[in-house]
């Protein structure tokens, strides 16, 4: 219920109180999913206050720790033009499920706002130039660019009369299956219209009357949910729910549900990959331990090696030179045995030769035991271990144990941060993005620079786009850019050059011409900088 309208109404009727006048510092990501905003309190620069956009397939939310640590790798700054900037207001969008932070614009007049857009698995965020869009997060979502700012607000009618005639999901499409679920239990006989209409009435007077909405974070069967409504007035009792939190502060409620989402999902996930990878251990080691148990008995089966020896010992009188067999009596069975003999050796070396044979035999039977007695001591360790990982409740305890116990689970990537579509290099503070190709070259120039930004080229050959991230209040240093021309040199077809020749001008005098093919675009403006090309080191 984090992205029912109600829910997100509240929560910007918070963010107003909180962060109005806060300056925007820092808006990255470290992966494809996550977008991290940093604010401070010019006014008391130590108070921050953090907003993390989490929009992954198994989760769609917003909450706010107290601070965060940026990763040294992997993570790209977005959004640079309202970097430095202050927040003037929050907007909640009427009817819709989403909001805006509207900042402060530049000498020009322009404002900004950063769309919030909480749609389910179609959330995203957008920077709205006035009425146009600049920029947006999650790209996969091209239809976004399309977006009208003055639409966003809709207007609907919600009379009794309109209910009648369309049904409860035309005129409130944003209630959602649970605040659906509620009304369906209040009202036995959803056929009574009347009846139907009033629990609704009441519910909007609550919701829009109400000064402290209880917030309810609950597990369910099928996970962690969040809800502005009790659960037991929702589900049936079969539904077996457990309230883990219950609170009246909207930002506490998105931060519990954010832990005990991330805590039990991830818990789960990296415990039932964990079991995955010591049952597969498990399965290894007890075949093993089955072939090896065949193999030992096949060998006992057939170890006579010494008894050959020791009966031909007894019987060289009655051995003829180069036999390939010989028939003798067998003092162990009392029975007659032919022994396979080589025609080339007398009957003392074939006898010796079983001696060595049965030796080696009495050693490979000792080896098997000693490896069998190895493989079922870890058959118990892996019984141990799978035991023990089931009852982990903690994923950090588990982490330590999987690391102290040199557990490798390797189907974990889609817990580490993405690497980004670029070549990302850190110098002297500032980020250089590097294009790989064509296709990416466009991607680069076109939705992930910013206007500040500084963006440089091979002249007159093809090769890489590359740009500088802008740093507000910070101009870009001569070391700086003359390490991302060498860049910019080394890829391109000019790298085997002794110089090389690079633009260096200011991504707004950087456009793509209509029509023009991947990677194509006109300068309007231009600085050229000699350079050696280098690789980055």
């Amino acid at each position: 219920m984090q992205n029912n309208y109600y829910f997100i109404r509240s929560l910007s009727n918070e963010l107003s109180k909180q962060i109005i006048g806060f300056e925007i510092a820092t808006i990255f990501s470290q992966n494809k999913d996550e977008l991290l905003i940093g604010l401070i309190d010019n006014d008391n620069p130590e108070t921050e206050f953090w907003i993390r956009a989490t929009f992954t397939p198994e989760l769609t939310t917003l909450s706010f720790p107290q601070t965060f640590a940026r990763a040294k790798r992997n993570s790209i700054d977005l959004f640079d033009s309202i970097i430095g900037k202050k927040i003037t207001s929050i907007r909640q969008f009427n009817n819709e499920r989403a909001f805006g932070i509207e900042i402060e614009g530049d000498n020009d007049n322009t404002n900004f706002t950063l769309l919030f857009k909480l749609f389910g698995n179609r959330s995203n965020i957008i920077l709205f130039s006035d009425t146009e869009i600049e920029a947006i997060f999650q790209h996969k979502l091209q239809a976004d660019w399309e977006i009208i700012y003055d639409d966003l607000d809709r207007s609907l009618e919600q009379e009794k009369e309109d209910f009648l005639e369309n049904g409860i999901k035309k005129i409130f499409p944003t209630f959602g299956k649970d605040i659906s679920k509620y009304l369906n239990k209040k009202v036995e006989n959803t056929e009574d219209k009347e009846l139907y209409w009033s629990e609704t009435e009441k519910l909007i007077t609550y919701f829009d009357e109400i000064e402290e909405l209880n917030f309810y974070i609950f597990l369910k069967k099928d996970g962690v949910k969040l809800s502005i409504l009790n659960p037991n007035e929702i589900f049936e009792e079969s539904d077996k729910i457990e309230i883990l939190h219950k609170t009246n502060n909207i930002i506490e409620a998105c931060n519990l549900f954010y832990l005990e989402f991330s805590k039990r999902y991830y818990l789960g996930k990296e415990k039932n990959a964990a079991l995955k990878a010591i049952e597969k251990r498990h399965r290894q080691t007890q075949n093993y331990i089955d072939k090896t148990l065949k193999k030992i008995e096949k060998v006992e089966n057939t170890m006579r090696y010494e008894e050959f020896g020791h009966i031909l010992m007894a019987n060289l009188h009655a051995v003829e030179p180069r036999s390939k067999s010989v028939e003798l009596f067998d003092f162990y069975t009392n029975e007659q045995i032919t022994i396979p003999l080589k025609d080339n050796l007398t009957a003392q070396k074939n006898a010796e030769l079983f001696y060595r044979k049965g030796k080696n035999q009495k050693l490979e039977i000792n080896n098997l035991y000693q490896n069998l007695d190895k493989k079922e001591e870890q058959l118990r360790l892996f019984e141990s271990q799978l035991e023990e990982i089931n009852n982990f409740e903690s994923l950090k305890i588990m982490r330590k144990f999987l690391k102290e116990n040199k557990i490798k689970v390797t189907n974990l990537q889609e817990n580490e941060p993405d690497e980004l579509p670029f070549k990302v290099f850190e110098y002297q503070d500032f980020q250089i993005l590097v294009g790989k190709n064509s296709k990416n070259n466009d991607l680069l120039t076109q939705k992930f620079a910013y206007k500040e930004d500084l963006w440089l080229h091979a002249r007159g050959v093809a090769g890489s786009h590359v740009v500088i991230k802008y740093r507000a209040g910070k101009p870009f240093p001569k070391s700086v850019i003359e390490k991302a021309a060498s860049l910019a040199a080394y890829y391109s077809k000019s790298k085997t050059d002794s110089l090389c020749a690079v633009i260096v001008t200011p991504k707004k005098y950087v456009r793509k011409p209509k029509g023009a093919v991947l990677g194509a675009v006109v300068v309007e403006r231009e600085d050229v900088v000699m350079v050696e090309p280098k690789e980055f080191g």
